[in-house]
């Protein structure tokens, strides 16, 4: 279940449905406001899709790992998502470095 301000969010940030379940999959789960968890792409989650993926499919995806959501405790509804550009760990080149 996704709230209105998250599909717009979605569509305006560039983050799909298949991000959005990756996300909720894979994605690493810290405390955030209003009785809410962020789910992120951790280093741990990215091996994790790594050997479930392959490295091609992680180098593939290397914009949509900076992402992440915002989800309600009590309902796991998505209330936003967005992309986190603090967070330079994985720059295109550090990518091709790593992976090519």
């Amino acid at each position: 279940m996704k709230t209105k301000h998250a599909e717009v969010r979605a569509q305006q940030r560039g983050v799909n449905y298949g991000v959005e379940r990756l996300l909720q999959t894979y994605g690493e789960v810290r405390p955030a406001p209003h009785g809410c968890v962020m789910r992120f792409f951790s280093k741990k989650s990215i091996k994790e899709m790594e050997s479930e993926f392959g490295h091609f499919f992680i180098a593939k995806n290397h914009e949509n790992l900076r992402s992440y959501l915002i989800e309600s405790r009590e309902d796991h509804a998505i209330v936003t998502v967005g992309k986190l550009y603090q967070n330079q760990r994985l720059t295109k080149s550090k990518v091709n470095r790593l992976y090519h």
